[in-house]
């Protein structure tokens, strides 16, 4: 009788520990985590009754736009367990950029939320989530379901969760200091960053059926088409090359990152401000080359414009892709305008 006892007094005081162990309030002022690009950080990992809230710090320089998505966003951050479990986004609250408040709260009642930057602009927020059992000890941050080899996603891979006994939980000065070196590496103001906030985002005004313009021939476009140089070159119902959207040879990489950043940000605020409007998106390559590699290629060019404006915000629901390889080549002999993507831009 007393072996059972002994037991039974044995597992009240596992579930005790178990049941304290996550009931403690915490931070982590030192994550550990690997990522894919400089620009973002995690200040710290807060443990609360409720939840585990991961704070989630970035730095836009050319590109002007954060873009922040809702619980049951598909863009939305999620939580990849390594024992097979996902966990799904909660709520990202306290969005600021440059220190100043944004949005509070952006829950799933709410649509995401884009905000404009200039210059090298800090955006920071709390990303919440339940609060996730001791059991998970290693966990991926990502950046939209499916998005998990992306590279222009903001992901966090193999992020320790730490229990509150952890002695490497480090100290709040550990999280000062780490900031204070990110945004030194891009510039930031280390003082009074409100003062160089602007006063207003600028009025955005909807137009739901664009009308369709009439397009003069250009003697200097070297395309049969017209081109997608400013704002103002967009038409609707119409294609156009986007000039200043060019890839390194026999790659996806962009060539004049600041002229493509120009284009999809034009395309992008067309889109917003056009919510009917849906684009086809069509990748072309050089003729150099296996036709099979010729046409992926191609079509990893298409699908890269069409990640970036779902970066942004526009759903990538409103945009088709196209692809055809080295089929329809500008110059047949081969030439760099070959390596082209193309759009066309539907208005209901």
């Amino acid at each position: 009788m007393s072996k059972y006892i002994f037991l039974g007094c044995l597992n009240l005081l596992l579930n005790f520990n178990v049941a304290f162990a996550q009931s403690q309030e915490y931070s982590d002022y030192k994550p550990v985590y690997r990522k894919w690009q400089d620009n973002y950080i995690l200040d710290k990992i807060e443990y609360t009754k409720s939840s585990t809230i991961f704070y989630f710090r970035f730095v836009s320089d050319s590109l002007h736009i954060a873009t922040f998505y809702e619980p049951g966003h598909e863009m939305a951050w999620y939580l990849k367990g390594k024992n097979g479990k996902d966990f799904r986004l909660k709520a990202v609250k306290n969005i600021r950029r440059n220190g100043v408040m944004m949005e509070s709260n952006l829950t799933s009642e709410k649509e995401f939320k884009t905000i404009k930057g200039y210059d090298y602009t800090t955006f920071s927020c709390e990303v919440h989530f339940d609060r996730l059992p001791n059991t998970e000890k290693i966990v991926d941050l990502i950046e939209g379901e499916g998005f998990e080899n992306d590279k222009t996603h903001f992901n966090c891979f193999d992020v320790a969760l730490k229990t509150w006994d952890n002695k490497e939980l480090g100290k709040v000065e550990d999280s000062k200091e780490k900031i204070e070196k990110f945004e030194d590496k891009f510039g930031i103001p280390k003082s009074d960053k409100s003062k160089v906030e602007p006063k207003k985002d600028p009025i955005v005004v909807k137009v739901d059926n664009p009308k369709k313009d009439v397009i003069k021939k250009d003697p200097t476009n070297p395309y049969p088409i017209p081109r997608l140089r400013s704002k103002s070159d967009i038409r609707c119902n119409q294609k156009m090359v986007l000039d200043n959207i060019q890839f390194q040879d026999n790659t996806t990489d962009f060539k004049g990152m600041v002229l493509c950043q120009q284009t999809m940000g034009y395309v992008y605020e067309f889109l917003r401000d056009n919510p009917k409007a849906t684009a086809t998106i069509i990748g072309h390559s050089d003729v150099f080359g296996l036709k099979e590699r010729n046409m992926e290629l191609s079509k990893q060019r298409a699908y890269k414009v069409q990640r970036w404006l779902s970066m942004m915000g526009i759903s990538p629901f409103r945009i088709d892709v196209e692809y055809y390889g080295s089929q329809q080549p500008i110059v047949k002999e081969g030439s760099p305008l070959n390596r082209r993507v193309e759009m066309f831009i539907k208005c209901n």
